[in-house]
């Protein structure tokens, strides 16, 4: 999949899921101290949150960053809301 195709489902305010070696993952919006954030975590694990896409692109998780995971991932493997 490509950044592009995340920055818009972004830009756009979906809420994404998607699977990655096994595991799943989310981004969802919120809030914190009045400024919207992108939310970032493995299913019932730590969330993290940064206010643009490039720092969510740079998020790491399990030795791989968003965006490395992102690259890798078909159709199959992404759900939007």
């Amino acid at each position: 999949m490509t950044k592009e195709k995340l920055i818009e489902y972004i830009n756009t305010g979906r809420e994404i899921e998607f699977t990655f070696n096994g595991k799943r993952y989310s981004i969802t919006y919120g809030y914190i101290d009045n400024i919207e954030v992108i939310s970032f975590c493995e299913f019932n694990k730590k969330t993290t949150e940064v206010v643009s896409i490039e720092k969510l692109l740079q998020i790491t998780r399990n030795g791989y960053t968003v965006r490395e995971m992102w690259n890798s991932l078909d159709d199959s493997q992404i759900s939007i809301f």
